[in-house]
């Protein structure tokens, strides 16, 4: 499997008993009909630190059924446990997704040779190909280049979603990868033009729940060389990845995708919902995306 283009990390539509099925579908049919490549749930924007077991697995049955082979679906089995991911990992398998996304440990500082053990294990004792993700900010721990010369050595590991946010990060990983087989995905939206002029194979991004065409439109121009075109549009997230951060992730983007029609609720506590002072300035925001989006739902 090569991944590559556009990749959401999608949302997790909840109400109060769970999650919203009905929300999730109408997500998947809407990211898939616009052009999206793939769909990467349990991710950090899929608040997989807060769900359940029962609610991880009911999520995937409902978006590889709903998704039914159109794009690939890739889930997030990580966790700190080793014993956890596998247990996660290979129930996953039973539900028919396409690849894993193994985020490093967290909350503890495990040693390189503990990180490589962890994946290693992993790999035994699971079947699926597994996407290593990156984020230092979040887990304070990195995959170094030692660490990665390592993991790249086995066949099941089969990319890297890099959210570091450094370009230079991104390009050891490119510089370091002899493997036809093997995807270096940018994680951080800001970075989608940039780390693909530098030659990843794509983006798994957050923003495209909402701006879908806008993100797409970045890959597309990119790959029938309109740099100017690309550039115009990759500046052009810097709004909305500006109010995202008006609260707690994903708290914005899950009101954003509410107000474009698709009712995916609040985010699991401690997180809240956004605050009502936010609210004009969200719209006038998304306003901005209305027509290229056709966001025809927005007040």
């Amino acid at each position: 499997m090569k991944i590559k283009g556009i990749i959401t990390a999608m949302v997790t539509p909840l109400t109060d008993d769970g999650i919203n099925e009905a929300a999730t579908r109408k997500l998947v049919n809407k990211l898939i009909e616009d052009g999206v490549h793939g769909l990467f749930v349990l991710g950090t924007n899929g608040e997989f630190y807060a769900l359940s077991e029962a609610e991880k697995l009911e999520l995937v049955r409902i978006v590889v059924d709903q998704a039914a082979g159109r794009v690939p679906v890739f889930a997030g089995s990580g966790g700190i446990s080793t014993e956890e991911v596998i247990k996660l990992t290979n129930q996953f398998a039973e539900l028919g997704v396409d690849a894993v996304s193994v985020i490093t440990p967290y909350l503890i500082k495990v040693s390189d040779e503990e990180l490589i053990q962890h994946y290693q294990t992993i790999a035994r004792n699971t079947e699926l190909p597994i996407i290593l993700y990156n984020i230092p900010a979040n887990t304070k721990i990195s995959i170094s280049e030692s660490v990665f010369k390592e993991l790249i050595k086995l066949p099941q590991i089969i990319g890297i979603k890099d959210s570091s946010g450094q370009l230079e990060n991104i390009q050891l990983y490119l510089d370091l990868n002899q493997r036809e087989d093997f995807s270096v995905l940018v994680g951080s939206d800001s970075l989608i033009l940039p780390a693909l002029q530098k030659g990843v194979d794509g983006a798994v991004a957050a923003t495209s729940n909402v701006l879908t065409k806008t993100d797409l439109g970045i890959y597309h121009a990119f790959i029938e060389d309109k740099s100017e075109e690309a550039q115009v549009l990759q500046e052009s997230i810097n709004d909305f990845r500006r109010i995202l951060k008006l609260a707690t992730v994903p708290s914005v983007l899950k009101h954003s995708l509410e107000l474009t029609g698709i009712p995916v609720g609040a985010p699991k506590s401690p997180v809240c919902r956004v605050s009502s002072t936010f609210e004009a300035e969200i719209r006038r925001t998304l306003a901005k995306y209305q027509e290229i989006e056709g966001m025809n739902a927005l007040l």
